[in-house]
C-alpha cells in the first residue's frame, strides 16, 4: 500500500481546495491550515488524524466549518476563541467528552432554498406539472445533484446556486437541447457527506419531453463533462427520482403519445400510398416508353404469327397520339372509307401531315398479315408509292400512318375532282406504268 501523504505537505492545495474527505490523510493537525484568510470551511472527515487539536489564535476570519469528524483525534485545546461550527464526532476525544458541544450530531440547516421565479402572475398548475422560473406549467424531468464535494458551508446562500444554474444552462444550450429553465432547490447534506441538490429540468415549448429529449438529457446529466462547474462544485453525479415520467401521473403525457403516434402512422400510410401510385404510374410509363421503343416485345410468337416484325425506318405511335393528331378520329378528318376501313387526315406534333389508316374492327387482318404489310412496307421506297411513315399495334387497333397527298388519289385526278388537269399523254403514261407494275413477265 503506498504512503499517504503528510497533512503539512498538502495545506497549499487545501487552500484551493478545501475539502479532503476519505483522502487517506494521517498524521497531527498543525495550526497553520486554520491560517489562510479566503477559507470559509475545511471538510477532512473520515482521514487517519490523530493527535491533539489545536486551532490557535490566528485562524481565518471567514472560517464557518471545520469539519473533522471520524478521525483518531484524542485531544482539544479549548479556550482558543473559535465560536463557529467544529465538528468532532467520531473521534477518541468524543468518548472522553460526550457531552461536548462539538461532539454532537450536527443538524441539518432549513433548506428552504429554491430557484426563484420572473415575478409570475398568480397561475395555477394541474397535479401533474410545476411552475418554472420562467412562469410556465409543464412536466420537468425531477431528480437529486449528488456533489460528491464542495467548498462552502453556507447552504441558504443563493450565490452559488446562482452561478451554477447559469453554468448547467449554458451546457444544456450549447448542446441544443430543448430546456426552457431549470429549477435548484432544497440543499442538504446526506449521510455520506454529500451534497444533494434538487434539480427540475423543464422543457422548451412544450409541456411535457418527448422520448428523444428525456433520454439525451437524462444522459448528459450524468456526463462528467457535460458542464463546467463553478470553483465551489466538485464531480456530482444525478439520480432520477422516478422512472415513469411517461407513466402513471404523466397520462396526458402518454394520450399526447398514441395520438402522435395515430397521426404520424396516418401520414406514413398516406405517403406510402402516394409513393405506390407514383411507382405504378412511374411503372406504367416505362411500359408504355418500352412498347413505344418495341411495340411487338409482347407478341404472340405462336406458329400461326411466327416472330416479331423486322421492321425498319418507321415510328411506332401509341393509340392516344393518333387519336390525338386526328382530333379523336373527327369525321371532318375523314379522307375516304373502304372495305377495310377509314382513312383520316391528321398532324402530328411536328407539324407534318398524315394518313392514318385504320382498320375496322370487323375487317381486322391477323397478327401475321398485318405484321407482313409492316416489314414489306417498311422496306419498300419508290417516287411512285406513298411512304408509310409508322403504325399503331395497341389496345386492339391496327393502323397505318401513311404520308399524305395533298393532290388526292389517282381517281380523283382522272375525273378531274381535285381540279388537277392530266393531258392525255400523262394518261396513257399513267395506264402504261400501272400495267407494268401488275405484270410480273413485262
Amino acid at each position: 500500500m503506498r504512503k499517504c501523504r503528510s497533512l503539512v505537505t498538502l495545506i497549499g492545495k487545501l487552500c484551493a481546495d478545501r475539502i479532503m474527505e476519505r483522502t487517506q490523510l494521517q498524521g497531527p493537525i498543525n495550526a497553520t491550515l486554520f491560517s489562510p484568510a479566503q477559507l470559509q470551511s475545511i471538510v477532512l472527515s473520515n482521514n487517519q488524524l490523530n493527535g491533539s487539536l489545536d486551532l490557535g489564535t490566528n485562524y481565518g476570519s471567514q472560517l464557518l466549518l471545520v469539519d473533522l469528524q471520524n478521525n483518531s483525534i484524542s485531544e482539544f485545546a479549548q479556550g482558543t476563541g473559535y465560536s463557529k461550527e467544529l465538528l468532532l464526532l467520531g473521534n477518541p476525544f468524543c468518548q472522553k467528552m460526550p457531552s461536548s458541544e462539538n461532539c454532537i450530531v450536527p443538524q441539518q440547516p432549513n433548506s428552504s432554498y429554491a430557484t426563484p421565479t420572473e415575478n409570475c402572475v398568480a397561475l395555477s398548475c394541474n397535479a401533474q406539472q410545476l411552475l418554472s422560473p420562467n412562469c410556465n406549467c409543464a412536466n420537468p424531468i425531477t431528480g437529486i445533484l449528488h456533489f460528491r464535494s464542495f467548498s462552502f458551508s453556507d447552504f441558504q446562500n443563493g450565490s452559488y446556486y446562482t452561478l451554477l444554474q447559469a453554468a448547467m444552462m449554458e451546457s444544456f444550450k450549447s448542446d441544443q437541447l430543448p430546456v426552457d429553465s431549470i429549477s435548484l432547490s432544497v440543499p442538504l447534506k446526506d449521510a455520506y457527506d454529500y451534497l444533494e441538490v434538487r434539480l427540475d429540468v423543464f422543457p422548451s415549448g412544450v409541456y411535457v419531453f418527448n422520448r428523444t429529449g428525456f433520454s439525451v438529457i437524462t444522459s448528459q446529466l450524468n456526463n462528467v463533462t457535460f458542464v463546467k462547474l463553478p470553483d465551489a462544485f466538485g464531480p456530482f453525479f444525478f439520480i432520477l427520482n422516478t422512472d415513469n415520467y411517461f407513466t402513471g401521473s404523466n397520462k396526458s403525457s402518454n394520450t399526447g403519445i398514441v395520438i402522435g403516434a395515430a397521426v404520424g402512422g396516418s401520414v406514413l400510410m398516406l405517403l406510402l400510398l402516394m409513393a405506390g401510385v407514383y411507382a405504378f404510374h412511374q411503372r406504367k410509363k416505362a411500359d408504355q416508353a418500352t412498347e413505344l421503343m418495341n411495340p411487338f416485345a409482347s407478341w404472340d410468337q405462336n406458329k400461326a404469327n411466327g416472330a416479331a416484325p423486322q421492321i425498319k425506318g418507321v415510328l411506332s405511335f401509341s393509340f392516344e397520339e393518333l387519336k390525338k393528331c386526328t382530333n379523336n378520329f373527327s369525321e371532318d378528318n375523314a379522307l375516304g372509307s373502304g372495305g377495310y376501313g377509314t382513312v383520316y387526315k391528321g398532324t402530328l406534333p411536328t407539324g407534318v401531315l398524315v394518313a392514318i389508316k385504320r382498320a375496322k374492327q370487323g375487317s381486322l387482318q391477323g397478327s401475321h398479315e398485318f405484321k407482313t404489310e409492316i416489314e414489306l412496307l417498311s422496306r419498300v421506297h419508290h417516287k411512285n408509292l406513298v411512304s408509310l411513315l409508322g403504325f399503331c399495334y395497341q389496345l386492339g387497333e391496327q393502323m397505318l400512318v401513311y404520308e399524305y397527298i395533298k393532290n388526292g388519289t389517282l381517281t380523283d385526278c382522272i375525273s378531274g375532282k381535285s381540279g388537277f388537269k392530266l393531258s392525255w399523254t400523262k394518261r396513257l403514261g399513267i395506264a402504261i406504268d400501272s400495267a407494268r407494275a401488275n405484270c410480273k413477265s413485262c
